[in-house]
């Protein structure tokens, strides 16, 4: 029998175009947190071009969390993004390695909630915290559907 992916481990392939050039790694999932790293990107760099721009800490933290939700939820399916806050602390240095640990908190009516910290650096230093809300399902039904 084949082995069962986390569809973390597909998305964070050579094969999907935004991981292709950030090489970003799945490091794994324990008691439904996904931990996912990355280098902080040149090509993301901010205007003082020493660190990598707090967007670019937004868009990792909204595409970990949401392959934290396809990972919990019973049928994965297509889903989206409801409301992503974030709380940036701090920025990682270009070339510095990003970790970002995303804890599934659960589901309910096909809207799945996701908490995530970023950390940066060998010494994992807290660079951001997230909330996020998933709506699950959305090639299916329009939003007007759901509510």
């Amino acid at each position: 029998m084949a082995e069962v992916k986390h569809p973390a481990q597909i998305l964070f392939t050579d094969k999907h175009p935004l991981t292709a050039i950030l090489n970003i790694k799945f490091e794994g999932v324990v008691d439904r947190t996904l931990t996912v790293t990355v280098n902080a990107p040149e090509s993301f760099a901010d205007q003082d071009q020493v660190h990598a721009h707090s967007g670019f800490s937004t868009l990792f933290l909204d595409t970990v969390m949401g392959s934290c939700v396809l990972g919990e939820i019973e049928n994965p399916t297509s889903i989206a993004t409801i409301k992503l806050t974030v709380n940036h602390l701090g920025k990682a240095k270009i070339g510095e390695p990003i970790i970002c640990r995303a804890k599934f908190n659960g589901e309910e009516n096909e809207v799945a909630y996701v908490s995530a910290n970023l950390y940066a650096g060998i010494e994992e230093r807290l660079i951001a915290t997230a909330i996020g809300t998933f709506m699950i399902g959305t090639a299916t039904k329009s939003i007007r559907e759901k509510s």
